[in-house]
């Protein structure tokens, strides 16, 4: 049911991309867009993120880590052309959109969001006690 949601909300932010860019001349100035959105507000909640004192992970954050990286690989090339093509002012924009979006992503898939994620790439993925639990998820080095 999350891969759906993901989906869902991935083609959603991809539509309104689309949507957008169809017609130049319908396009409002940048300082309307700023005053007129809302505030970014996550969907779901995103747990805070403390570090284990020793580096070790579970089979289930390692299935975790592995689903979280094929997405944001996903998440990351659907964002990188629009994000190319930004004019300077909405490039800032942009980027924390795509940084709540990693964020959520993350979060849905159990993780403690993006905090999570880079902690096991930083300290638990070369920790020589944690290759099993990436094997066995389907990791390989």
């Amino acid at each position: 049911m999350s891969k759906r949601i993901l989906a869902i909300s991935i083609l959603a932010i991809a539509s309104f991309f689309v949507a957008c860019n169809d017609d130049a001349d319908m396009k409002p100035n940048m300082d309307q867009v700023q005053s007129t959105l809302p505030k970014s507000v996550p969907i779901v909640s995103v747990d805070a993120f403390v570090a284990p004192a020793e580096p070790v992970i579970t089979q289930d954050q390692a299935h975790k880590y592995v689903k979280a990286s094929a997405a944001l690989v996903e998440l990351g090339v659907s964002w990188s052309k629009k994000i190319e093509e930004a004019k300077e002012g909405e490039k800032v924009q942009i980027l924390d959109a795509y940084n709540v979006a990693r964020d959520q992503l993350c979060a849905r898939i159990g993780l403690a969001g993006i905090a999570e994620y880079n902690w096991i790439t930083e300290v638990a993925l070369p920790n020589p006690k944690n290759i099993p639990f990436f094997e066995a998820a389907g990791l390989k080095k």
